[in-house]
């Protein structure tokens, strides 16, 4: 019950906003969408790190829906920073007839990613998409298991400039 109202306290001093996120951290979540509150509440970020929950990013969308005017800026960009794990998502692909996340994917690495990033940002990214899944076990390692084989076939056609 203390940490309950000890969160309940830290949320009043907000003017009781952003109740989504405690509802998250009770709930037991492994991935919460947007987070764009999170900095707001120094207690809930910390714990949101303690527990390596995911934060997923839309680049794409909150540009396009005008949460973001300027890409570089996103908030993501202080996740990534601080070491977060973020999943790329695409927010509503149905609106703009979006053909995967490529293009998420490359926003991110261009505008939000660190100017040392290099494959291995881009290979954590699309762990992160694994990781942080709806799957059983057997259907994760089977996932992990096709993904290092893709990952080592890319490598090797970027090493040897075979596309």
């Amino acid at each position: 019950m203390f940490y309950f109202s000890f969160f309940v306290r830290i949320l009043d001093w907000f003017g009781k906003t952003d109740w989504n996120l405690m509802d998250a951290l009770l709930l037991n979540t492994k991935r919460i969408g947007h987070g764009y509150a999170l900095p707001k509440h120094p207690n809930i970020w910390s714990t949101v790190k303690k527990r390596n929950i995911a934060i997923e990013v839309s680049p794409i969308s909150n540009q396009v829906m005008g949460l973001v005017w300027d890409i570089r800026n996103h908030p993501a960009t202080f996740l990534i920073a601080e070491n977060f794990p973020i999943v790329i998502t695409a927010d509503y692909p149905g609106v703009w007839n979006s053909k995967g996340l490529s293009y998420d994917f490359y926003y991110t690495f261009m505008a939000l990613a660190p100017a040392e990033a290099d494959l291995r940002f881009l290979k954590q990214l699309a762990l992160n998409s694994i990781k942080y899944a709806i799957l059983t076990s057997e259907e994760r390692r089977k996932i992990n298991r096709v993904f290092q084989k893709k990952w080592e076939e890319f490598i090797y056609n970027v090493i040897n400039l075979k596309f």
